[in-house]
């Protein structure tokens, strides 16, 4: 209720599907333990002029939502009680309830003088609120009354924190906050109060009069009033400076903080960052683009990461981190973006379009961390998502903001430090740079104590490293080898700047001088190990480091020695993943150990080693990918993508062709089946460097280019290019790896050009042949057994798909098994559809099991149409609105639209008919009413379902519906598709 409406349970958030049974279960939730009429529901979804199908379209929103309670953990109920239904929820299930418990008790405690316990309920109380109440709509009559309520205890809520905050002393920090809220709410008296208290607390009692000024001012000017007689009086108070003003008790003491839980995040705790986590809730609640800044190092990412629970109940569409550090350029930060979203770029738009197009779907939290050094890049993208996606929000951590309109900037403080060296031990055990600190280095040393022997350098220490988080770990780290005295004394010698002025760009240099303080304790092997580490984007295990770092003065155990050491030095991360250690540098780190590579005479060979080390396991796994192995294989080149797009890049700009060309080959298998066709984009950058055309995979290359215009939807340009590829190869008298023949076997086809298509079917089974490789002749022998079955020849296919099986277990790869699954369900679907739900069932089983998305969403396409044509349509349209989405997020449009043309074919029968000419316009329009691949029988019966709809609906209302369909952009088709499917199908998970 407190922001839009929607169900979470256990962290995820419900579909609802469309409006009206949002609204629905708004005025239920309005009106919770009452019964609400039918006819009040009516009114407020239709007007004065309902449709006659109004009270059975709402019983049937009813249901729908009376079934998604019953996968919830402590489900609501919707009782069916004339003249109408009423709501029963347990109140700890609904945030109003729990929000309105949480002012009550808070309200309680500062009556009782308990005012820390009383800030923590009240500011728990409206960490509830994720936007106006009833968003949407709180505009509505039926709700209006509701809204105004908890928006009035809002502001209650606020003022009673305000209070809890006044009382325990924090007269300075509520100024800010309380200028914001006299800003948003002029009228109320109370907080008008508070603001001058708070100012006249903290020595400001000019301000504080004027303050009363304004709103004796404002208050005449508007309504015509004096203020109240409390006002009244604090002003004649602030004038006589009576002592009662002045607030003269101690601190109350803060109980020991509740454990806050977010991921993901650093397993050990954060401390002292209480205020800072207050202000970025408030901040990403209020904006819809936040920029959390500071210097590098003082802890802006760790911060965002402890809030990231709390912030996913508020966001339904879920929280997408976007990791910017590996990125070093502009274009790879789109990517990346693009990678975290799960999305390709579509046929004639850019990958900003893309990702825009996906996001105006989506209520979602997308996190940019470190951006400082892809600004370019990101922050016109940021503004065009701001501009066009109004359910997105954006939190970056960055040095520097993007400088967009709306932004909401705020600066991360270092942690606060002890006055002087020669503070009292209370004073600098209140310190939070000296806690953390502390917590590290006991962490380090076990037995380490702060006490009045060490008191003096500890301070000392947090106060030179001016409370930067990472510096004082850093330094923390050194008391396994070192007292506080003697790291004390060596800043006295290393960090003269930090004793100056306490500007960000100082504070930059000081954290850039602790890193080098770390650096210049090392070894000289441990500085060659440490510099050559840089080139890692991500993380990586032992042998990687052996393979990437061993040379002549640098041999493999040693590395493995000196990769320990740096462990232990806090110069390198190390983390358990699946069973393996896997390591990484810090961001500040690693941008401090590129300018040492950059001054080293092995620069390039490491990054040659880097490059020529993924090249070598993106081979294996392109092998790998054939065989048993295939899951393990592909969750390779998955955890490696970082350093392979480093490698590539970096081959590239060390002009080593073969190496990128190479890479771009291995790896297009992997990225075909887990549709990341990022790497059609890498074979067209390779593709156009100079001497590339003479290279012996530059056929194989510009098969690629012509898969990704395939997919695309570019069938024509498909065509070309693949011909190209074959021409290419046959003058350099080179194989194509049957790549070109695939996609001209299958643009040809999706074409209706039946019989070429079918001879360069044949052609890819001879190379796969001639090749002697199994995996491969399991994929032509299967794409022929669907050919076959697309032109009727139901024995032939069976046939093929037979030899596919073969194949396929004679190689064991599981892609290839699925393949034959598939193709076998296909040809007995006509026979015996039940057995072909099973075997596609089966094809969808072992491709989700590798990671292959393409093939198990080709097969749940065919298996839900199947089940639709069975009667189960709720279970084929909750399946379809993801595989819809699935190809729209790759980019996918071959096969969308043939997605699509099953959907029309299920909406017809439904007598959807609405959507179903609109779908039929635009299925005409991309050429895929009829072009695209399917069996005979299936396509006359598309054809009857058309003149269904026709004749049903009217012939002007089709015509008209289809001429909207033809108009439709593609993007646009696939959103009122996914729109319909919302409000078509039960909620889900």
């Amino acid at each position: 209720m407190l922001g839009p409406v929607e169900v979470v349970d256990e962290g995820s958030a419900l579909s609802l599907g469309g409006s009206k049974p949002r609204l629905i279960l708004a005025m239920l939730l309005a009106e919770r333990g009452h019964v609400v009429s039918l006819d009040r529901f009516v009114d407020a979804l239709w007007g004065p002029s309902p449709p006659v199908s109004a009270v059975p379209t709402l019983q049937t929103h009813v249901s729908r939502l009376r079934r998604l309670f019953l996968a919830a953990t402590d489900p609501p109920r919707i009782e069916t009680r004339p003249p109408g239904y009423r709501l029963e929820v347990a109140p700890q299930r609904l945030d109003a309830a729990r929000f309105e418990a949480g002012v009550g008790c808070a309200r309680r405690e500062l009556d009782h003088d308990n005012p820390r316990h009383a800030l923590r309920a009240a500011e728990a109380a409206l960490r509830e609120w994720r936007g106006p109440a009833f968003a949407e709509f709180a505009g509505e009559d039926v709700l209006r009354a509701e809204a105004a309520r908890l928006e009035e205890l809002r502001v209650v809520a606020h003022e009673v924190a305000i209070g809890a905050r006044l009382a325990c002393g924090e007269h300075a920090d509520v100024i800010g906050v309380l200028e914001a809220l006299v800003a948003e709410y002029p009228l109320r008296e109370r907080l008008w109060a508070q603001l001058m208290l708070a100012l006249y607390r903290s020595g400001r009692p000019g301000e504080a009069l004027q303050r009363g000024a304004e709103l004796r001012s404002l208050l005449r000017e508007q309504l015509g009033l004096s203020p109240s007689a409390e006002v009244r009086a604090l002003e004649s108070d602030v004038l006589a400076e009576r002592p009662e003003l002045t607030w003269v008790g101690p601190p109350v003491p803060d109980p020991a903080p509740q454990a806050v839980r977010a991921v993901p995040r650093d397993p050990a705790p954060l401390l002292g960052r209480n205020g800072e986590l207050t202000i970025v809730r408030r901040l990403v609640a209020e904006n819809r683009l936040v920029s959390v800044t500071g210097p590098g190092g003082v802890g802006k990412t760790r911060l965002v990461q402890e809030l990231l629970e709390e912030f996913a109940d508020a966001h339904p569409g879920g929280i997408r981190w976007v990791e910017l550090a590996p990125v070093r350029d502009g274009e790879p930060a789109v990517a990346a973006v693009a990678t975290a979203l799960d999305l390709q770029r579509r046929p004639e738009r850019s990958l900003e379009d893309s990702i825009v197009e996906v996001l105006a779907l989506q209520t979602l939290l997308l996190v940019l961390d470190n951006c400082e050094h892809v600004l370019e890049s990101i922050a016109p993208l940021v503004a065009r998502i701001l501009r066009r996606c109004p359910s997105t929000r954006v939190l970056t951590t960055t040095r520097e903001p993007l400088g967009l309109p709306g932004e909401a900037t705020w600066a991360l403080p270092p942690l606060d430090v002890p006055s002087s060296g020669t503070a009292s031990l209370t004073e600098i055990r209140a310190s939070t740079a000296v806690a953390l600190f502390t917590a590290r280095a006991g962490a380090a040393r076990t037995g380490f104590i702060l006490d009045e022997a060490n008191r003096r350098a500890v301070a000392e220490i947090c106060i030179r490293l001016d409370g930067l988080p990472l510096a004082l770990e850093l330094a923390a780290a050194r008391v396994r080898s070192m007292t506080p005295a003697d790291i004390a004394d060596r800043l006295d010698a290393r960090f003269r700047l930090l004793a100056g002025t306490r500007s960000p760009d100082m504070r930059h240099r000081a954290l850039l001088d602790v890193v080098r303080w770390s650096y210049d304790l090392l070894g000289p092997a441990e500085q060659t190990l440490f510099a050559r580490l840089c080139v890692f984007a991500g993380s990586f295990d032992l042998p990687r480091a052996e393979d990437v770092c061993t040379s002549a003065d640098l041999d493999q155990p040693a590395v493995a020695a000196l990769l320990a050491a740096l462990v232990d030095k806090s110069m390198v991360v190390a983390a358990e993943s699946d069973g393996r250690m896997r390591y990484r540098l810090l961001e500040t780190l690693r941008e401090f150990a590129r300018t040492q590579l950059r001054t080293r005479s092995d620069a390039t060979a490491t990054r040659r080693a880097h490059a020529r080390s993924h090249l070598r396991t993106a081979q294996a796994a392109g092998q790998g990918l054939g065989g048993p192995d295939e899951r393990h294989w592909s969750r390779r080149i998955d955890d490696d993508l970082e350093d392979l797009r480093e490698a590539f890049g970096a081959s590239l700009r060390l002009g080593d062709l073969d190496t990128a060309l190479e890479l771009v080959v291995a790896i297009r298998e992997f990225a075909f089946r887990s549709v990341r066709y990022e790497i059609v984009d890498w074979a067209h950058t390779v593709s156009t460097m100079p001497g590339t055309e003479e290279r012996p995979l530059y056929p194989v290359v510009l098969g690629i280019l012509a898969y990704g215009r395939f997919v695309r939807g570019e069938l024509t340009g498909a065509v070309v290019a693949a011909r190209n590829a074959v021409a290419a190869a046959a003058r350099l008298g080179v194989p194509t790896l049957a790549l070109a023949e695939r996609v001209l076997g299958n643009a040809l086809f999706f074409r209706g050009e039946t019989a070429d298509a079918l001879v360069w079917m044949d052609r890819m089974v001879e190379v796969a042949q001639e090749s002697g490789d199994a995996s491969l002749l399991a994929h032509g022998c299967y794409m022929r057994s669907v050919a076959h079955t697309s032109v009727g020849d139901h024995d032939a296919a069976r046939r093929l798909a037979a030899e596919a099986q073969r194949a396929a277990q004679r190689c064991g790869s599981p892609t290839a098994l699925a393949q034959a699954a598939y193709a076998a369900g296909l040809s007995c679907e006509r026979d015996d559809p039940g057995r072909a739900v099973e075997l596609l069932v089966s094809s969808e089983r072992l491709a989700g099991a590798v990671g292959n998305r393409w093939l198990r969403s080709f097969a749940r396409t065919e298996e839900l149409y199947l089940r639709a044509q069975r009667g189960d349509i709720d279970e084929a349209l909750t399946g379809y609105r993801e595989v819809v989405d699935t190809w729209f997020r790759g980019g996918e449009w071959a096969n969308q639209w043939l997605s699509l043309r099953h959907l029309f074919g299920v909406f017809a029968s439904l007598g959807d008919d609405e959507i179903a000419a609109v779908l039929h316009g635009a299925l005409d329009a991309a050429g895929a009413a009829t072009a695209l691949p399917f069996e005979p029988s299936r396509a006359a019966r598309v054809n009857g379902l058309a003149d269904t709809v026709r004749a049903r609906y009217g012939a002007a209302a089709f015509d008209a519906a289809v001429n909207h369909g033809r108009s439709m952009r593609d993007e646009e088709v696939v959103r009122m598709t996914l729109e319909h499917l919302d409000a078509r199908t039960p909620s889900t998970f």
